[in-house]
């Protein structure tokens, strides 16, 4: 298929907003740049990619900045193949079909949690509130964004912790509990886990550069 079909293809992707929401989702759950590289372009060393296709035409590629840990260079790989088909999908479609790419009832279970991930949220009560069973809700929350509705809630509430590590003075206590997490335990644990340092770490980590600019 000619350049300006494959160029069209690209701009459609764009304007569906598609791209921009699986971006955000990668920001939140691993705190990665979500890449889109044409077929010409050198891919970068040291990355996960897999090849983005619509339809016969190869539209380039998605990726990620690999991780010097297996597990979550495992788990990107699973996450970029899970949106490199949902962009295929969206694409091959006569029509846009960006709200149903992601059903809607999962999309509005996403929303949800990340508007209310400070309270002490449930999948029974996000179940409820977009009218599914656990069961069903929990199916196509996988099947949709590749990952567990409870990690996709710890991802969210890591990522407000994250934020409130670097960019104020709050006790460690504080940030746990006003990131959505039940107990300090729970947010060592898991911070500890998914981050592969403290939250005491983090926090000297991601000011160490601004008490030095102060210095000099």
């Amino acid at each position: 298929m000619p350049r300006i079909a494959r160029d069209a293809l690209i701009r459609r992707l764009h304007h569906s907003g598609l791209l921009d929401r699986l971006q955000t989702d990668a920001r939140v759950l691993f705190r990665k740049r979500l890449w889109l590289l044409m077929p010409e372009d050198p891919i970068p060393k040291g990355s996960i990619d897999v090849p983005l296709v619509a339809g016969a035409v190869h539209l380039g590629h998605l990726g990620f900045s690999a991780s010097a840990k297996k597990e979550r260079n495992d788990a990107y790989l699973r996450w970029l193949q899970m949106a490199a088909r949902i962009f295929g999908e969206e694409l091959s479609s006569p029509q846009p079909q960006s709200t149903l790419a992601v059903p809607a009832k999962v999309a509005r279970a996403a929303r949800m949690i990340r508007e209310r991930h400070r309270e002490e949220l449930s999948l029974a009560d996000v179940a409820a509130a977009v009218e599914l069973s656990r069961e069903r809700l929990s199916r196509l929350f996988h099947e949709s964004l590749g990952i567990t509705f409870s990690e996709y809630l710890i991802q969210v509430r890591l990522a407000s912790a994250r934020q409130l590590l670097s960019g104020s003075d709050a006790p460690i206590t504080e940030v746990a509990f006003e990131s959505g997490f039940q107990s300090l335990s729970q947010f060592n644990r898991n911070f500890s886990k998914y981050e592969g340092q403290t939250p005491g770490g983090y926090r000297r980590a991601t000011h160490a550069p601004q008490t030095l600019s102060r210095i000099a």
